[in-house]
């Protein structure tokens, strides 16, 4: 199939400002590994300050859950797992392996546009 210019630029404006930061959060995480194998599948999920406090009360829940009943201890674990502020889960799945491959998550902060460390 063949795309004209005008067809190109015509699709690209259609895209939503959501959808064109879902595909610099995947470059961003492609660059910053320097070299993915060809057949990767890649997504991004953007995380907003309801899906953030969601990921925290499930983090809080399965630590109290697991013994963990310290305010502050339970804090500073979820603290340490969560981002505060929104940004990019981007899943980097490799189609290689008897199993379907390996599935790796980083994520990319929605403001500065860097990887962030994963959790400890």
């Amino acid at each position: 199939m063949v795309f004209s210019d005008a067809s190109v630029k015509g699709w690209e404006q259609e895209l939503t400002k959501r959808e064109i930061d879902q595909k610099a959060a995947i470059m961003i995480v492609i660059e910053h590994l320097g070299e993915i194998p060809p057949g990767t599948k890649c997504s991004a999920v953007f995380f907003d300050s309801a899906k953030i406090r969601r990921e925290k009360e499930f983090y809080a829940k399965l630590y109290s859950e697991n013994g963990v009943h310290d305010l502050a201890v339970l804090r500073a674990m979820v603290a340490a797992n969560v981002p505060d502020a929104p940004y990019w889960l981007v899943s980097l799945k490799s189609g290689d392996g008897a199993f379907g491959g390996v599935n790796r998550m980083h994520r990319v902060d929605d403001r500065t546009g860097k990887v962030l460390a994963d959790p400890p």
